[in-house]
C-alpha cells in the first residue's frame, strides 16, 4: 500500500523572516511543556504570606490607632483652648465663676453636692462655646457605664461614676473640672504652669468601662487663661520621663504624655524607653 506523502502546497508553504529563519504552518502543531507551582509551593507560601502578615498586620493597626489618637487630642485641645479663652474674655479668669474646691464624702467617696453644683458651673459657662456638645450626668439617658482608669503600668488607681460627662460630636468624652486650687494663685510646683486652678480629662471614647491614662485618656491643667497639656517640657509636677513610662511604677503614670502626642503628634513612648524632650522625639 502506498502512501500519498503530497504535502499540499498551501500549508506546507514555508515563509523566510528578515532574519533568514524559516517557519511552516506546521508550527503551532508542536506543544511545548510549561512551567507551573506544585501543590506544596503554593502551600508554602501561602504559609509564608500568613506568618508576615500576622507579624506586620497588628503594628500597621497600632499606628493607625495612634495616629487617630494624635488626631482627636490635638482637635480638642484647640476646641478646649478656644472655648476657654472666649469665656475669659466674656466672664473673666475662672477663679471668678464662683466654683468651689472639689471634694469627695469620706465615707461614700462620691463627690460632694457642692463640687457637682461647680461643676454645673463650669460646664455651663463652657458649653456656651462649644456648640456640638452635650452634657450627661449619671442620672441621663446618655449609654454611659461607670469607668476605671489605670496608669500606664496597668495599676488601676481610680474607679468612679461618670457624674459629669461633656459628650462631643465625634465620640471622644470630657469629665471633670475638678478645682484644685479655688484661687488660683500657686505655682503649683512648676513655673511651666503658674497660676493653676485644676484639671479635667480627655477620653477617645464615651462608651468604654476601662480607660489607660495615656493611651486612651489625657490630662489637662486649667489655669487662669488658657488649657495647658500636661506634661510640658521642664514640668516638675508631671515631668514625662518619669511620669510618661511603661517601666515606672507610680500611681499617676501617665498624667505626664498629654503635652509630648500634642507637640510631638506620636506615642512612640509606647515602644521605646530613650525618648526626652532635648534629646530623641520618636523611637526612629
Amino acid at each position: 500500500m502506498k502512501y500519498n506523502t503530497k504535502i499540499n502546497d498551501a500549508t506546507a508553504q514555508t515563509h523566510s523572516s528578515n532574519n533568514g529563519t524559516h517557519h511552516t504552518h506546521f508550527t503551532h502543531l508542536i506543544t511545548f511543556p510549561k512551567a507551573a507551582f506544585t501543590l506544596a509551593e503554593v502551600l508554602i507560601t501561602l504559609a509564608i504570606i500568613g506568618v508576615v502578615a500576622a507579624i506586620t498586620i497588628p503594628s500597621v493597626v497600632q499606628k493607625y490607632q495612634e495616629r487617630v489618637t494624635v488626631t482627636k487630642l490635638k482637635k480638642v485641645y484647640s476646641t478646649l483652648n478656644q472655648a476657654y479663652q472666649m469665656a475669659v474674655i466674656e466672664n473673666g479668669t475662672i477663679d471668678q465663676w464662683g466654683l468651689t474646691l472639689s471634694e469627695k464624702d469620706e465615707e461614700s467617696g462620691w463627690y460632694t453636692e457642692e463640687t457637682m453644683q461647680s461643676f454645673y458651673k463650669f460646664w455651663n459657662v463652657m458649653l456656651k462655646y462649644m456648640k456640638s456638645a452635650k452634657i450627661c450626668t449619671y442620672e441621663d439617658d446618655c449609654n454611659l457605664k461607670n469607668f476605671t482608669i489605670k496608669s500606664l503600668d496597668g495599676t488601676e488607681w481610680n474607679a468612679k461614676s461618670r457624674v459629669i460627662s461633656i459628650l462631643l460630636d465625634d465620640g471622644t468624652m470630657l469629665t471633670g473640672g475638678d478645682i484644685n486650687n479655688a484661687d488660683c494663685n500657686s505655682d503649683f510646683k512648676t513655673s511651666l504652669t503658674k497660676d493653676v486652678c485644676g484639671d479635667l480629662k480627655f477620653f477617645l471614647n464615651a462608651n468604654k468601662s476601662e480607660y489607660t491614662v495615656g493611651k486612651d485618656a489625657f490630662i489637662f491643667y486649667m489655669t487662669k487663661n488658657a488649657i495647658v497639656p500636661v506634661g510640658q517640657n521642664g514640668e516638675n509636677n508631671h515631668p514625662f520621663a518619669t511620669h510618661c513610662s511603661k517601666n515606672t511604677n507610680y500611681k499617676y503614670n501617665g498624667y505626664g504624655c498629654t503635652a509630648w502626642v500634642i507637640q510631638n503628634e506620636n506615642m512612640d513612648y509606647l515602644h521605646c524607653n530613650d525618648l526626652d524632650w532635648d534629646g530623641k522625639h520618636s523611637c526612629k
